[in-house]
């Protein structure tokens, strides 16, 4: 079984060497590692250069800038392996996680997700922090979105192997030029999948880091982490009602998954600005799309439906 590892780089000389490194010392070794460049103007490519030189299962690809979504896009299509793996090039794998997902793959019947656990770590005191998530075999794609989603509204693409054949059948490929690519894809991925499989495995170390992209206080940038998750809404919204495979019951479930998705993230903007983006909520009727199949659930329905500024601010997770 072959790993196509997908590794954008954008200016990160500070640790696209450790990213690389937790590559090279994985102890399964059929694997490629294909490094886009996304533009690098300081010395990430001279880095990236020395892993080449060192093992031929480092390829890099060069191009423009184009963004996160755009590398990914690119790294897949170059891809010739059995799996994708995506790993961003701040980040590092367990040295087994190669070889953990072959034997899953081998047990499970080449499921077309498996899901591992995640691994905090934070740039600035070196501390992690275990982050346990669903464990689960074969399960059809709907039943495990249905588990997945109770721990996170926003499931990370990093945090995945896919069956490279399932990928391109479906012709999935992350929006460009959007924050919170992963929010635009992951959902329908889980959804389409045949069989998923969670794992527990710690394989991923997510570094935090005060300079990214997610932790970033810049309010400019925060709105518009708010504004392309609308827009990624939009865009499943449609890919989900047309899609002809769900029946009504689950896409009823995937909409009130998406507008509490919507009611989450409005807690990230300014509360000067949260009445604009109320009003594109109430456009787009998400207090209908709210589940109501408990009596609490019909509480918080009425609450969004006619408070939805205070619901957002003092009750919403």
């Amino acid at each position: 079984m072959k790993f196509s590892i997908i590794v954008p780089v954008y200016n990160v000389e500070k640790y696209v060497g450790s990213c690389l490194e937790s590559i090279l010392k994985q102890d399964y070794t059929n694997f490629e590692v294909i490094i886009v460049n996304d533009g690098s103007c300081d010395g990430s490519e001279e880095i990236i250069e020395q892993y080449i030189q060192v093992d031929a299962r480092f390829v890099q690809y060069k191009k423009t800038n184009g963004g996160l979504s755009d590398a990914r896009n690119y790294g897949v299509k170059k891809a010739t392996g059995d799996y994708l793996i995506f790993v961003d090039s701040d980040d590092t794998i367990h040295p087994s996680l190669l070889s953990t997902l072959n034997q899953i793959i081998e047990k499970d019947k080449a499921p077309d997700l498996i899901r591992y656990q995640l691994v905090l770590r934070y740039d600035e005191n070196s501390q992690e922090r275990l982050c346990p998530g669903k464990q689960f075999h074969n399960q059809r794609g709907f039943e495990a979105f249905k588990e997945l989603i109770q721990e996170s509204f926003f499931e990370p693409a990093w945090l995945y192997a896919y069956r490279k054949k399932f990928y391109n059948r479906y012709h999935f490929r992350f929006e460009k030029g959007k924050y919170h690519e992963d929010f635009g894809l992951l959902p329908y991925v889980v959804l389409k999948a045949k069989t998923v499989s969670a794992i527990n495995f710690y394989g991923y170390y997510y570094l935090i880091r005060k300079d990214s992209i997610t932790t970033s206080q810049d309010q400019s940038k925060r709105k518009k982490r708010v504004y392309d998750v609308l827009d990624l809404y939009d865009l499943l919204k449609v890919t989900i009602t047309n899609d002809k495979d769900l029946t009504l019951e689950e896409k009823k479930f995937v909409y009130s998954y998406l507008a509490n998705a919507l009611l989450k993230k409005g807690k990230d903007l300014d509360p000067n600005e949260l009445n604009s983006y109320i009003r594109e909520l109430k456009k787009r009727q998400i207090a209908l799309d709210l589940q109501e199949t408990s009596f609490l659930h019909r509480i918080k329905r009425w609450l969004v439906q006619h408070f939805m500024k205070f619901y957002i601010l003092y009750l919403g997770k």
